[in-house]
């Protein structure tokens, strides 16, 4: 963006050049316009939507206007920028400055020029926006637990890629979380053919009216939010310093702190959030997924704002706690720091949008200091209901006891050993196969634990600590063990089968007519 037959940009990465030009307009109405070229970017900023490929460009510049006509041409040459998104405004001294119309460069779709008319000399402040396409993000987190593993910090990254054929120095970085679907891609808008030349009033440059709101902006490019359009028309309103995430609708706006150099084909890492004391659970999981027969450790923490020591929430500003937004997805990687200040790597995970108050969990590996031992202590089946009947088979009758109904019940020891020196919480997770399954739990016996309908009937409420249901098929219950504590866990699994069918589980035994 920038460029003309002068020099492209200058090593400050001075990209969008605005000169003013000898000679007439359009007639004789416009006087004398002299050349005159500005500043570098005072300030630019990149609000960037990671579904989809599109970035919302404001550029803030200081241009130096003469009495008079002045014109400025603004071209995009080998750039991503979608041509019919530009749109300038001028952001003093409106009573004294306007913008006349916007011209095309005959056979070009690269450039464009504005006639702007002044009543004064000096220095104006004006902004330049736009789509493009070619810049991404991508979010990963890295988190430390203490020797004690009661407390993680983490440290939040985002890296951001520019493929876009421009360089914007000076760039505050803002990240849409959330999923979009745009009608028109920005890279087909950025390469169209030529508009036709010729002055064009202001507001009818393209198809989206210049000096719109960004709201009508986005409203023209049909972006769509999953369950309606996408409110954005907060983009464009100013924030408080100290506000880093803004909500929109379901959408979170994540400003990332200070301003940064975004250098063409040269990702950037950006510090997203720095959180110190996050409160870190380490836990011991055991499930029937994985063969059920050893406990995996795992980290967990939550995105919620952190408390005091009584209870009270943490006065923090945003990049330095938790709960203000959902994380957005990226890789979570955590280590473990020994006395010696050494770090040991113990886990990954890729985690998915994590909405606020929810919780990610890594798996930090396998634990041999938890073990389990599981025995079927007694089995009986009782309530049969069976059908007897003879049928004639070659002059012979042949008798059939066909099973109907019956009720079969499995009596469970699991032996549960901690060799950890700090108390450990456990949870164990247990499949049934069934369609139905029953569970008396901690909630107390069930309305239809005496039902006589088919279905795995499982009496957990004997166990000394909370019980749930996990799924369709699958039962959840936590204990915690003290240090060194043997824990003896019974319980019992009724199946109830039902109309079994015609000839299983029968006997058949011939006899003459």
């Amino acid at each position: 963006m920038g460029r003309s037959t002068i020099p492209r940009r200058t090593a400050h990465g001075v990209c969008l050049l605005l000169f003013l030009l000898f000679g007439p307009l359009v007639g004789n109405i416009f006087a004398d316009v002299n050349l005159v070229t500005t500043p570098r970017r005072e300030g630019v900023q990149l609000t960037i939507y990671n579904s989809e490929d599109i970035t919302m460009v404001r550029e803030n510049r200081l241009l130096t206007v003469k009495q008079g006509v002045n014109r400025i041409q603004f071209t995009w040459a080998n750039t991503l920028i979608d041509p019919t998104s530009i749109d300038f405004r001028i952001l003093d001294h409106a009573d004294k400055v306007d913008l006349i119309d916007t011209t095309f460069p005959s056979g070009r779709n690269d450039a464009l020029q504005w006639n702007i008319q002044s009543q004064m000399a000096g220095k104006i402040p004006v902004e330049i926006r736009y789509f493009t396409s070619g810049i991404t993000w991508k979010a990963d987190y890295v988190g430390i637990a203490d020797e004690d593993e009661t407390k993680l910090g983490l440290t939040g990254y985002v890296r951001v890629f520019n493929n876009s054929g421009e360089l914007y120095d000076n760039a505050q970085v803002r990240l849409v979380v959330g999923t979009i679907n745009l009608v028109e891609r920005i890279a087909d808008l950025a390469t169209r053919p030529a508009p036709t030349s010729g002055p064009k009033p202001t507001g009818e440059v393209s198809r989206l009216a210049l000096g719109k709101e960004l709201d009508k902006v986005v409203a023209d490019y049909k972006l769509h939010a999953r369950d309606g359009r996408l409110d954005v028309s907060g983009l464009l309103k100013e924030q408080r310093k100290d506000v880093k995430k803004q909500g929109l609708s379901e959408y979170f706006l994540f400003t990332i702190e200070g301003r940064e150099d975004i250098k063409d084909k040269e990702p950037k890492r950006l510090v997203s959030m720095d959180v110190a004391e996050v409160p870190l659970e380490c836990f011991y999981k055991l499930t029937d997924r994985d063969g059920g027969t050893q406990f995996t450790k795992y980290y967990r923490f939550k995105n919620k704002k952190l408390l005091d020591d009584a209870g009270k929430e943490k006065d923090l500003p945003a990049m330095e706690n938790l709960g203000e937004s959902p994380l957005p997805d990226g890789n979570v990687r955590l280590f473990f720091e020994y006395k010696t200040k050494d770090l040991a790597y113990v886990g990954g995970t890729q985690t998915k949008y994590v909405p606020i108050s929810d919780r990610v969990e890594v798996n930090v590996g396998r634990d041999p200091d938890i073990t389990i031992k599981r025995r079927l202590k007694d089995q009986h089946v009782r309530n049969v209901v069976a059908r007897q009947y003879k049928r004639r088979l070659d002059n012979t009758f042949v008798l059939y006891y066909d099973l109907i109904d019956y009720d079969e019940t499995f009596f469970y020891e699991e032996e549960i050993v901690s060799g950890k020196p700090v108390v450990a919480k456990t949870e164990l997770e247990r499949r049934f196969d069934a369609n139905n399954v029953v569970l008396w739990g901690s909630e107390g016996q069930p309305k239809d634990w005496n039902s006589d309908e088919a279905g795995a009937y499982v009496d957990l409420h004997n166990i000394d600590g909370r019980v749930e249901r996990v799924d369709q098929n699958h039962v959840k219950y936590f204990l915690d063990l003290e240090p060194g504590q043997k824990r003896f866990v019974t319980y019992s699994v009724t199946y109830k089968r039902r109309k079994v069918g015609p000839e299983l589980n029968s006997y058949k035994r011939r006899e003459p007519l």
